[in-house]
């Protein structure tokens, strides 16, 4: 939750890294100004409706089968013209840090909470 958090920070230009100060800067008044939410799962759900539509099918995809989707039901699915595009959405889901592949080549989420948001 706290990097998460942190991030949406930044995303929001509410925490920035100042190269010449070599040091995060923030303005904490305008930072408790905000309507920031301690909810995780909320959190993570306005992260998902920021990325592409492929990631959030896939995700959405993935939720269904549970905690973890071998890589061969990715690409029969893939196959389908319901859910072409879920396999173009696997690198930015990797990349965004919201699943991970393991050594058996399936793919699962990082965290419960990371499912929960996209169910």
């Amino acid at each position: 939750f706290v990097l998460e958090f942190m991030q949406s920070l930044q995303s929001r230009g509410l925490l920035r890294y100042n190269s010449l100060q070599k040091r995060w800067v923030w303005n904490e008044d305008v930072i408790r100004g905000e309507e920031i939410t301690e909810n995780v799962l909320h959190l993570l759900s306005s992260k998902m409706n920021g990325l592409s539509d492929n990631v959030q099918t896939l995700l959405r995809v993935m939720a269904c089968y549970g905690v973890k989707i071998h890589a061969l039901v990715i690409g029969y699915l893939s196959e389908t013209k319901e859910y072409s595009g879920i396999r173009n959405g696997l690198e930015e889901a990797l990349e965004g840090g919201l699943i991970v592949k393991d050594e058996e080549e399936c793919f699962q989420f990082v965290h419960d909470k990371v499912r929960e948001a996209a169910y």
